[in-house]
C-alpha cells in the first residue's frame, strides 16, 4: 500500500465528499472513485457507506482514518525532523574533554541550548590521547584537550584539525588553612623539596613534561610523589594535605573544591587549550554550530 491512498482516503473522510476531495487533490472524481474501491478491495472491507448521497465512515473505515492519518502524521513529523536535523536544530552531539577543561563547557552549553534547545549531548571525558582515539573511531564529533598532543608530522599523518582555545598558567593549590604559601604567587624554586602532585596525561609531551623541565632549569628535580590525568583527583588529595597540587588555573572553576587556595606559578607556565576534530571528514551541523559558538565565546 503506497502513500498516495492513504492521502486519497484521509482527505475524502476530511472533505466529507468525493467531489471535494477530487477538487483539493486536483484530479478527477472518477479517478478518485476508482481510488477508494481499489482500496477497499485490497483491504476487503468496506470504509465509507455510499448510498445515494449518504456518506459514512464503517467502524472499519473509522478505525482506518485514524491510522493513516497516525502514519501521515508520523511521516510529516520524520520529515521535519530530518530537516531539522541537517540545520543543526535537532539531534545528539558528542564532544569529548579531559577533566581540566570541562569548566569551559556550563557556559558553551548554556548558550548553544538557548540557541537550539532541541540538540541534545553525550559527553566524554577523558585524557588527550584518548579522545584522539574517540574522534578517529567516530564516536565523538569534537574534542576539547589540552596541548600539544603530538608532533605536526603526526598530527598531520592522522587528518587531525585543531584550532587553539585558550591558554591559562599552572598553579600551586594548597588546603584553605595551609601555610606553605600565603600570596598569590609562588616561585618554581621555592616547590624544590615540596611533596607535589602533577598533572599527567597520556601523551609525548604535556603539562608535566613543561613543569619538569621548568624545574630542571632552575637547578632542580621536582619532588613528585602523585601523577595523574584526572584533575579532581589531585585537588582531593591537595585537600587532604597529601601534598602540593601542580595543575592549570582553570579547575579551580570546579565548586567541589572552593576550601583550596592558590598561587601562581612564576615565571609562568602555560598550558594550551584547544578544539580538535577530524579534518575533511563530515561534521553535523550541530557540531559546527556548537564549534562556532565555543570559538566566538573563548575568543
Amino acid at each position: 500500500m503506497d502513500l498516495k491512498k492513504l492521502i486519497y482516503f484521509v482527505t475524502i473522510v476530511e472533505e466529507g465528499q468525493i467531489t471535494r476531495a477530487a477538487n483539493r487533490l486536483h484530479m478527477g472524481q472518477p479517478p478518485l472513485s476508482m481510488q477508494l474501491k481499489g482500496l477497499e478491495d485490497e483491504l476487503g472491507v468496506i470504509l465509507i457507506e455510499r448510498n445515494n448521497k449518504k456518506f459514512e465512515l464503517t467502524p472499519a473505515g473509522q478505525t482506518f482514518y485514524k491510522r493513516a492519518k497516525e502514519v501521515l502524521n508520523s511521516i510529516d513529523g520524520m520529515v521535519t525532523e530530518v530537516k531539522e536535523q541537517q540545520d543543526g536544530k535537532r539531534g545528539k552531539l558528542s564532544i569529548g574533554t579531559v577533566m581540566s577543561c570541562v569548566p569551559y563547557l556550563p557556559p558553551l552549553l548554556k548558550i548553544f541550548k538557548e540557541k537550539y534547545p532541541l540538540i541534545s549531548f553525550q559527553l566524554w571525558e577523558e585524557d588527550s590521547r584518548r579522545i584522539e582515539e574517540l574522534l578517529q573511531n567516530k564516536d565523538i564529533e569534537l574534542g576539547i584537550v589540552r596541548l600539544p598532543l603530538q608532533s605536526k608530522e603526526m598530527t598531520e599523518m592522522r587528518n587531525l584539525s585543531i584550532h587553539p582555545i585558550q591558554s591559562e598558567p599552572l598553579v600551586a593549590l594548597q588546603p584553605s588553612n595551609g601555610t606553605f604559601f600565603k600570596g598569590k604567587t609562588i616561585s618554581i624554586k621555592e616547590l624544590e623539596n615540596q611533596p607535589l602532585l602533577v598533572l599527567h596525561g597520556q601523551g609525548d609531551y604535556n603539562v608535566f613534561h613543561r613543569f619538569v623541565e621548568t624545574c630542571n632549569s632552575f637547578g632542580f628535580n621536582p619532588k613528585i610523589i602523585c601523577e595523574s590525568p584526572d584533575v579532581t583527583t589531585l585537588m582531593t588529595l591537595a585537600d587532604s594535605g597529601l601534598g602540593i597540587a601542580i595543575v592549570p588555573k582553570i579547575a579551580l572553576q570546579i565548586k567541589m573544591h572552593n576550601n583550596l587556595t592558590f598561587a601562581e606559578i612564576i615565571p609562568n607556565i602555560n598550558s594550551e587549550t584547544a578544539l580538535i576534530w577530524i579534518e575533511h571528514r563530515y561534521l553535523s551541523k550541530a557540531a559546527q554550530n556548537f564549534k562556532d559558538i565555543l570559538i566566538k565565546h573563548l575568543k
